[in-house]
């Protein structure tokens, strides 16, 4: 068996700075498991959502990821009506996993480049 290696200064980096996808990781937000979003397997995002530039309105889908790293792909949509987006299908599902109550808050922070499937990622609390 033969193994070949790749000496690092053989490889080639000729990627132009207009090559590399700007993603955005500037909007956070918190989100609270109610009741009535659980019932609906509903989550609407806050009204700053629409500014950020992971989103994009003919986005579908969106993928939710907890602290460990796992994740979920969930139905993102955006409300004409409301002027916002929401998560539909999949929140309740993301929630039971994580063993999510009533009253528990997540911090989100969004993340994409607003061409590609953007990431919802769970922060991880601050140990103060």
């Amino acid at each position: 068996c033969e193994i070949q290696y790749t000496h690092p200064h053989i490889i080639k980096e000729e990627a132009d700075a207009d090559d590399v996808p700007s993603f955005s990781f500037d909007y956070c937000f918190q989100a609270e498991v109610t009741a009535s979003n659980l019932k609906e397997d509903k989550l609407y995002l806050p009204e700053g959502a629409t500014t950020c530039t992971a989103l994009n309105k003919q986005c579908q889908e969106i993928i939710l990821v907890n602290k460990e790293g796992n994740s979920w792909t969930v139905s993102l949509r955006f409300s004409e009506a409301d002027g916002m987006y929401y998560i539909r299908r999949g929140w309740r599902k993301f929630c039971r996993a994580n063993r999510c109550a009533i009253g528990d808050l997540f911090v989100f922070n969004v993340v994409g480049d607003g061409k590609t499937t953007p990431l919802m990622c769970v922060c991880p609390e601050r140990e103060e």
